[in-house]
């Protein structure tokens, strides 16, 4: 039997390819030789036509099924991934590596708790299927279980010590906390066994990047996209590096690349809404984030972006009352009530003014006073003559 491996970040998909007699006819095998053949080429939308005429012969063929499914997840097609991974298993159900699939399309969905059911079901039956270990780790590590995720990268990586999953996982555990060293030792490892690893090399770059050593981890980054022009955990590191070395413009345009490779890119929403905020760009900065917390209402670097914008614009709210209550006339009267009142009907800085109510209350009152002092004194006149 041979396997074809697709490798997405710390995930290791394989589709079990088997020779002609083991169940193929010659047409399906030359479908499937097809299908193969154009994966490697990165052609993938023909690999999948070619996988779809063995279909047409046999609905219910399971490794053309699962192998459709496994192509679609690298395309980042989950919920159409999902679907023809849970055909192949009501088919199947004991096939592994539908399982697996399914529990790697919940991962990519951000269904964790899900794709640690499949996983789980897998383990209860093989406790070392690495396909699940991998898996369960690769759900740890999203959920900075970090210790756990690196007990299920190490079951893995004591039967197999070159399973690039296993090798990839670790490394991102190990970068996630900080142990940059013993990171890039299994990125280094993982490069000896597969010279082309794009994951590995932007392991590498995202070490430099923490360590704020920029031109070798640039150099990474720029390596990977040699290899995959389109690679966005490169792209993201690019522009990260360039909106810390204060080149905004160069920065927003890679962001914008990202965007419309995967406009619903949370980390290049965020990103580009930082870039903006440097250009002076305030409203399409706050729109960036408002798109970032559609689609993840809990991210806390967005949160903290619109409250930083959220923030400032009612301090400069505030400014300009201050110096319209200074002036001391019937027109600054007018014109603090108007910017009052525009501040007040704003609905996004209606809850930021909850603290500053009280100030803008004594504002009123000063300025009341003050008027009232002027009207008064003609009328003194009067009474004095």
């Amino acid at each position: 039997m041979n396997f074809l491996v697709i490798i997405l970040p710390g995930i290791i998909l394989p589709f079990l390819v088997l020779p002609p007699a083991f169940g193929f006819n010659d047409m399906d095998t030359r479908f499937m030789e097809n299908a193969k053949n154009f994966y490697q080429e990165k052609k993938y939308d023909e690999s999948i036509l070619e996988l779809d005429k063995i279909l047409e012969i046999e609905p219910e063929n399971v490794d053309a099924l699962n192998m459709k499914g496994s192509i679609l997840l690298l395309q980042g097609k989950y919920v159409s991934s999902l679907q023809n991974f849970e055909r192949a298993a009501s088919i199947d159900p004991n096939n592994f590596d539908s399982i697996n699939g399914i529990g790697n399309s919940y991962y990519f969905l951000d269904r964790y708790d899900d794709a640690l059911d499949y996983y789980e079901f897998i383990l209860k039956k093989d406790r070392r299927n690495a396909d699940a270990l991998v898996g369960s780790g690769n759900v740890l590590l999203k959920l900075e279980q970090h210790d756990d995720s690196i007990l299920f990268f190490n079951l893995v990586l004591e039967r197999d010590p070159n399973n690039l999953a296993g090798l990839q996982g670790k490394a991102d555990a190990l970068l996630a906390t900080n142990q940059y060293g013993p990171a890039m030792r299994f990125y280094e490892k993982i490069l000896e066994i597969d010279l082309d690893n794009v994951n590995a090399l932007n392991g590498i770059g995202n070490v430099f990047l923490e360590l704020e050593r920029y031109d070798p981890s640039r150099n990474a980054f720029n390596i990977a996209l040699e290899k995959d022009p389109e690679n966005i955990t490169a792209l993201l590191g690019l522009a990260e590096i360039h909106f810390l070395e204060e080149k905004n413009i160069k920065s927003h345009k890679i962001y914008e690349r990202v965007l419309q490779l995967d406009p619903d890119n949370t980390k290049a929403l965020i990103g580009d809404a930082s870039v903006l905020v440097e250009l002076g760009r305030i409203d399409d900065a706050l729109e960036y984030f408002d798109e970032a917390l559609e689609l993840d209402p809990t991210n806390q670097a967005a949160i903290s972006g619109k409250d930083l914008i959220l923030e400032d614009k009612v301090g400069d709210s505030l400014d300009l009352i201050l110096i319209v209550t200074i002036i001391g006339s019937i027109t600054s009267v007018f014109s603090f009530i108007v910017v009052m009142f525009k501040i007040r009907e704003n609905a996004d800085l209606r809850r930021r003014l909850i603290d500053s109510n009280e100030q803008i209350e004594d504002l009123v009152y000063k300025m009341m006073k003050n008027m009232a002092k002027k009207e008064s004194k003609p009328l003194n006149k009067e009474i004095r003559n």
